[in-house]
């Protein structure tokens, strides 16, 4: 079988059963598991899989320019975005991750809802500067364009100095061995700074999400309290999940 065979059967794989087993692959493919390595870190390296203990698992789909994340899976966003207002309370302080679902959270936020928000997006900024109740903070720093959020050593140093009664933590990928991942390395360092100064930690997770994977690492799913999901997973995709953590809801 010539090496573009195996490539191809590879990813379709991948596509149909969201992890693949080195082991497995060098039986169905007859060749050796070197074999296997070298295809699976050449995927790898092309950004077409993420290669796990074993084996590998689909890359993050999610684009980085948050226009063109905004429009991907919108009702399922409006949701996820409606589920997790029963967690805020009045006096909390909440800090709120960038992403096109936390900005659905902001748009839904009781009026009369009387709490203190950071943030390092601005586009959250901006919706929650027409809130009536709220003391709003935008955690300065570098600015990250096509994301349109915060991040490196300025907002680092700020949330050090803070206590978060409940965090929203954007998630580009997530899996129950991996964890919470992100494409970037500079935006991963914020990211593990805000889960290490939260009480409760909760994910806003879409279908196109679970079971994927990119390079830096935010924290293990373990981390999570709380798993906000859609109606577009389905109970078989998060057996895996069950058990093992976060309340997933």
């Amino acid at each position: 079988m010539l090496r573009e065979e195996r490539l191809q059967i590879i990813l379709k794989m991948l596509e149909t059963n969201q992890r693949v087993s080195s082991i497995e692959l060098a039986e169905i493919l007859n060749v050796s598991d070197d074999t296997i390595r070298r295809d699976l870190n050449e995927l790898a390296e092309e950004g077409l899989l993420k290669k796990v203990h074993g084996g590998a698992i689909p890359k993050s789909p999610s684009p980085y320019k948050l226009k063109e994340r905004i429009h991907i899976a919108h009702e399922e966003k409006i949701v996820l975005a409606k589920k997790v207002q029963s967690y805020f309370k009045d006096g909390q302080v909440i800090l709120m991750d960038n992403g096109s679902t936390n900005m659905e959270v902001a748009k839904m936020m009781s009026p009369d809802l009387r709490a203190t928000v950071f943030t390092t997006s601005i586009p959250i900024a901006q919706i929650l500067c027409e809130h009536p109740n709220i003391e709003l903070f935008l955690l300065g720093g570098k600015v990250f364009k096509d994301a349109q959020n915060t991040y490196g050593t300025e907002v680092i140093e700020l949330l050090s100095k803070m206590r978060a009664d409940v965090l929203l933590i954007g998630v580009c990928g997530i899996h129950h061995q991996v964890g919470v991942t992100m494409p970037d390395w500079g935006e991963s360092v914020v990211k593990r700074k805000m889960v290490e100064v939260a009480d409760k930690v909760i994910a806003l997770v879409t279908a196109d999400k679970l079971n994927t994977a990119e390079n830096f690492v935010v924290c293990p799913y373990s981390r999570l309290d709380v798993v906000i999901t859609g109606e577009g997973i389905t109970e078989d995709a998060l057996a895996d999940y069950r058990g093992i953590g976060p309340k997933i809801q």
